[in-house]
């Protein structure tokens, strides 16, 4: 499902135009431009990348209809569109690979407390080594910038190993459940059904 589908999909839940929606599902699924494979989504797509949402976005957005919409609400429906319904938890995705991924995790040595923050929540939010993957990666990079700005994001990057990819930690990755690669049949039914319809935005005369 891409980015403009799941914006579809916002429409149809919480009303607006699709453009609302567009920046939110793209920051949820920018793991996509570091490993493009269904894997990717063990990086935010569960209940920490609701969390990290929410930390770049705020708690609400206001959509074109003056409707104010949790941002926790969008990310949360985001995920359910893509593993079939179920919201996971980091625990959920890590569990059965935390032993072999927690080999390849890098140590790190932070004295900045924002950073050490940024860094170890994963950890915090699932007391599994394996989560620190996210964070102390060229992903971890990025999401550093994104969050915290470039200057902290080079801080970081002095600190991880060069080969410290999520591509070469999603590559070991074991899949074990099936909602890890399954979407919601029922919203894939309903963008097929409707992929002809006009944009909201335009019914409206708005453009």
């Amino acid at each position: 499902m891409n980015i403009w589908d799941h914006s579809r999909l916002s429409v149809r839940k919480f009303g607006g135009i699709e453009e609302d929606y567009f920046q939110i599902h793209k920051f949820i699924d920018s793991s996509k431009l570091f490993y493009c494979h269904f894997k990717h989504r063990l990086l935010l797509h569960n209940l920490y990348g609701v969390a990290v949402t929410i930390d770049k976005f705020g708690d609400v957005i206001q959509n074109a209809d003056k409707a104010v919409v949790l941002v926790r609400d969008i990310a949360i429906e985001h995920i359910k569109e893509d593993l079939n319904g179920y919201v996971p938890s980091l625990n959920d995705w890590l569990e059965d690979n935390d032993e072999e991924l927690s080999k390849l995790v890098t140590s790190v040595n932070i004295k900045d407390e924002e950073l050490k923050a940024f860094v170890f929540k994963p950890l915090i939010m699932s007391n599994l080594k394996s989560s620190l993957l996210i964070t102390t990666s060229d992903f971890g990079l990025y999401l550093c910038q994104e969050l915290l700005g470039l200057e902290k994001a080079l801080i970081l990057q002095k600190q991880i190993a060069k080969n410290s990819t999520v591509k070469r930690y999603l590559e070991q990755f074991r899949v074990t459940k099936r909602w890890q690669f399954t979407p919601d049949p029922k919203e894939i039914k309903w963008l097929k059904t409707n992929k002809n319809e006009y944009r909201r935005s335009i019914k409206r005369g708005n453009i």
